[in-house]
């Protein structure tokens, strides 16, 4: 299939999906990244894959998203276009995908070596620097006297 063909397939297996396609979609996207791995090579289908591993991973187990994140990193990383990719899609993700950002400053915490292969020194540097950055609850807007404020600003 053509890359396009296989970008769009990824983004469905890397969904969560029901429980019941769950193993089939396993299973499948497992055949892509082989293929991936020896014959396909398209930074494009891996881009789309970190990309529904990203957007998915509120609703599917940290450690299935933070496998599929890791083994795509490790396929983009075989050349020094797909390292930066990699790279520029994971700070990209973490800035606009709630909650992934404390996911992969997470895992880089948890096994630096590991990851020290996938995720270059600046980006890992800007997902930590998103994820302290990020207030943990909005600011109520200040009200004029004995007014209630508001978490919307004027």
């Amino acid at each position: 299939a053509p890359p396009p063909v296989r970008a769009a397939l990824a983004r469905v297996l890397a969904g969560a999906g029901s429980a019941a396609s769950r193993p089939l979609r396993a299973e499948l996207l497992e055949v892509l990244l082989e293929f991936e791995q020896v014959t396909g090579r398209d930074p494009d289908v891996l881009e789309a894959l970190l990309r529904a591993a990203a957007e998915g991973s509120e609703r599917r187990p940290e450690i299935r998203t933070r496998a599929l994140v890791h083994r795509t990193g490790m396929l983009l990383v075989r050349t020094p276009e797909g390292a930066a990719r990699f790279d520029r899609g994971l700070v990209e993700l973490a800035r606009d995908v709630p909650g992934f950002a404390a996911l992969v400053t997470r895992w880089l915490a948890d096994a630096p070596q590991e990851w020290a292969a996938v995720v270059g020194p600046s980006a890992r540097r800007t997902v930590e620097a998103l994820e302290t950055s990020r207030p943990s609850m909005p600011m109520p807007m200040q009200a004029a006297g004995r007014e209630h404020g508001s978490l919307r600003p004027a």
